[in-house]
Formats: C-alpha cells, structure tokens, sequence
C-alpha cells in the first residue's frame, strides 16, 4: 500500500492555531502532510521563508508525519514534480470555500489530476487569519490562543512590546 500524502500550502505568515487545526483534520485522512511555504511575490512578508519554516516545524513537532517545505513557483509544478495529487485547505466561510474551489480550477488547468479537499474550520477559528494577528500585533495585543508558542516568542522579537493574554 502506498503512502497518502497531502500537502496543505499558503504563505503562513505567521502560522496560526487555526493552520495548525488544518494539519490536525489532514492527518485524520492522510498518512502524511506536507505544510509547502509558497513564495509568493505579491506579498511582502514579515518573516523570512526560513523563519517561518522554523515555526512550522516547531508547532508541528508532535506530528512526525509532518513535513515542511517551501517552494517558489506554482503549486501545480510542485505537484507534479512531486507526483501528488492532492492537496488540503481550511475554509473559514463561504468566501474562502469560493475562493479555494476558484484557486483549485486554476490550479487544474496546470495539473488536471490535482484535487483539493476542503476542511471547515472549528469554529473558534472562523475569524482568525495572518492578517488579523499581524493587525493585533500593531495594536500591542494578541490573544495567546490565536498562535503556538513558537509564533509567540518570533512575534515578540518583532514587536518587543507585544502583550499575549487569555
């Protein structure tokens, strides 16, 4: 029998519970994950690739099946390069749900034998994006629950001022 693996990509900048949550419901289906860091050139980011490759691997050290790698191209090329077909996303809503399956037709006509499965967030992730917590994190404040440890002390190195709180 061979090993199903998915691979589960974004930018994760920082990595969040609500990606982590992601990783969690994909091992429930697949043997293995990769967590694959797109580059992506649009988007000034405020950590480094390998910055946030570090975070990731330490918030999902207690998953051994757990992979994490960065790519800079389309996920289709690394798909096929990799011979895997298909890979996972978090939907938070009907606009994300609407914007992966847009996403996943895309990604199709690069690699048709790509398929993407779509997990539903638990709800106490419906509104917690990168986004949101880089915004907190302008603010001073960030609820400790939004980030794993690792994120919270590279977070704190950027924002020295940062408060976490329950």
């Amino acid at each position: 029998m061979s090993k199903r693996t998915a691979v589960y990509q974004g930018t994760f900048d920082p990595f969040t519970n609500g990606h982590l949550s992601v990783v969690r419901a994909a091992l429930s289906a697949f043997d293995e994950v990769v967590v694959l860091l797109l580059v992506n050139p649009a988007k000034t980011p405020l950590f480094s690739v390998e910055e946030r490759k570090e975070m990731i691997r330490s918030a999902a050290a207690d998953f051994p099946n757990v992979r994490v790698e960065s790519y800079d191209g389309l996920l289709a090329d690394y798909m096929r390069l990799h011979g895997l077909t298909c890979c996972v996303r978090g939907v938070r809503n009907a606009a994300d749900a609407a914007y992966e399956l847009e996403n996943h037709s895309l990604s199709r006509v690069f690699y048709p034998s790509l398929q993407t499965l779509l997990f539903p967030c638990d709800a106490q992730w419906q509104n917690l994006s990168s986004s949101s917590v880089k915004a907190a994190c302008a603010c001073g404040r960030v609820p400790s629950a939004w980030v794993p440890p690792s994120v919270q002390q590279k977070l704190k190195e950027k924002y020295p001022n940062l408060v976490f709180f329950e």
